[in-house]
Parts: C-alpha cells; structure tokens; sequence
C-alpha cells in the first residue's frame, strides 16, 4: 500500500515471504534493505520486486532475493527481479537512471529444499539502470537434511554438493535494455548462459563467472557461455573479466566461455580464463 502511494520503503533485517510483488511505480522511489533483509519470491514464478516501465529514478538497494519452489501451473517466465516489461519500449532517463545496489540472488543453499527454482534471476528491459555489486548465485552446495551424509565428502562433510536437477536456473542476468551500466557483477552456477546482454552501449566494469560445477558435456554441446553478447549489438564494453570452471564430475570438453562480437575488452584490466580443476579444457571467443 505504501509503495502504491509513492511512498518509499526501508524494510528491516528478517525473511519476508511474499504472495506478490513489490510493485515500483512512481519516479524517483527507493526501497532500501537494512541488514539483510531478505525477499522469499512468490511461488508462482513472479519476481519479488518489479519496476513498471517508464518509472524513472527508482533506487534499489541492500536486498537479498531467495528463490521458492514455484507452483507446476505457473504459465509466465520465473523471475527474481524484473525491471521494465517485455515488448515496452523504454530507454530510461539518462539524466535520472534507475539504480540497483548491493542486490544479491540465490537459488537454494539456505534451506533443505532442492527444488527451489527460477528460470533467470535478474531481467532489466528497462535502459539507463546501473547496477553496483550484484551477485547473483545458483547454490553449489546446499544445506544437509536431518541424518544425510555429505555425497562428495572429499569436498566438505558439512553440505551436498549440488547435482544435475538440483536448484535449476537458467540464467543469471538478462540485459535487454540500452545503456546499462554495472560495477562490480558475479554470476555463478547457472544451468544455461550466465549473463545474456542484448542491449546496446552496454558497460561493465570487473564481472566474475564460475561456471556450473554439476555439468556434463551437453553443456559444452549446446554451447552455453559465461558471458554472452547478442550478435546484434553494436556496442558493449567489458573491464576485468574473469571466467573459471570447477567441475568435479565428468569431464567437460571445450567449452566456449565468452562470444561476444564488437565488444571492447579493456587492454588494461584484462580477461581471465581459469581452470580450477582439470576437468575441462576451455576456450574463448572474443572478436576485438
């Protein structure tokens, strides 16, 4: 009700489960969590806060946003945090951008429950947002239930490692607006593309990827990637890339970790590709 009126919202430490989203629809609103407050998302697949389209202004900040297991009749796209709506077009204001800030995402690892899901965590359609310290966290390993033991022991005793089915959730972040801007983004885990940007003028500054750890080679076969720049776009910057894998099953042949055409990679900070565990051989494809 009080977002409705166009009041902002401080939401204090603790879990809040939500039937709904907190729905932004005034310019120049802020929704600030202390400490940290934590948004459960609605179980049939809509996002814990949604950004109207053509709201400028908006200030997001201090918020985790956890997953739920999401009802089988649910008919649109899951998502944990959408900004704008598909189809409307909307550029933002350059002079009053959105902003979202120290915003966190994870799928599972909290609770006992592995079939928390969502199908892409973070979705801007919206332009002229920047983002500041996002991590955004498919779980690697999840909370053991009563008398459970650990399945990969030689990993830790005290979690499961997550397997193939377990949390699943496709991508971490959709960019489908123009001039987008984030410092400081990770994204981890996810089970198809981590981070698709379609938008133009696109600038991240430092982006951190661990790819899944449960994967099989089909991930390879289908080519999902770390970091994804739609062919289309004209215009992207990237600074400080990092992309590693850690796969602890089967082995993983030639992944292609980066495809992004006309994308300009900072020659100062550089572009990390990383294997953390010989289970993989991995490759990159960036045309400068």
């Amino acid at each position: 009700a009080a977002l409705d009126e166009g009041k902002d919202l401080v939401l204090a430490p603790g879990m809040f489960y939500l039937d709904k989203p907190l729905v932004i629809k005034h310019d120049n609103q802020v929704v600030l969590g202390l400490g940290l407050a934590t948004l459960v998302a609605p179980s049939d697949g809509s996002p814990c806060v949604r950004v109207a389209p053509n709201t400028e202004g908006v200030r997001i900040a201090g918020l985790m946003l956890e997953a739920s297991e999401i009802k089988a009749d649910r008919t649109a796209k899951a998502t944990m945090l959408e900004w704008g709506e598909e189809g409307v077009k909307d550029g933002g204001n350059p002079l009053n951008p959105g902003a979202l800030t120290d915003i966190f995402a994870r799928v599972g690892g909290s609770n006992l429950s592995r079939d928390v899901a969502t199908d892409t965590m973070v979705v801007l359609h919206s332009g002229n947002v920047y983002g500041d310290n996002l991590w955004l966290w498919r779980a690697d390993h999840v909370l053991l239930r009563p008398g459970e033991e650990a399945n990969f022991p030689k990993i830790s005793y005290h979690y499961r490692q997550t397997i193939k089915g377990e949390v699943p959730v496709k991508t971490g972040l959709e960019v489908n607006g123009d001039d987008v801007t984030i410092h400081g983004l990770a994204v981890e885990h996810t089970t198809e593309h981590q981070t698709v940007w379609r938008g133009e003028r696109g600038n991240v500054q430092f982006y951190q990827c661990e790819l899944p750890y449960d994967v099989c080679h089909e991930f390879s076969k289908r080519k999902h990637l770390g970091y994804l720049v739609e062919d289309h776009v004209k215009e992207h910057v990237a600074a400080g890339v990092g992309i590693y894998s850690n796969f602890r099953g089967e082995f993983v042949r030639s992944i292609m970790t980066i495809v992004a055409d006309g994308v300009i990679f900072s020659p100062y900070h550089g572009t990390l590709i990383l294997h953390v565990k010989i289970l993989s051989t991995l490759k990159h494809q960036i045309t400068m």
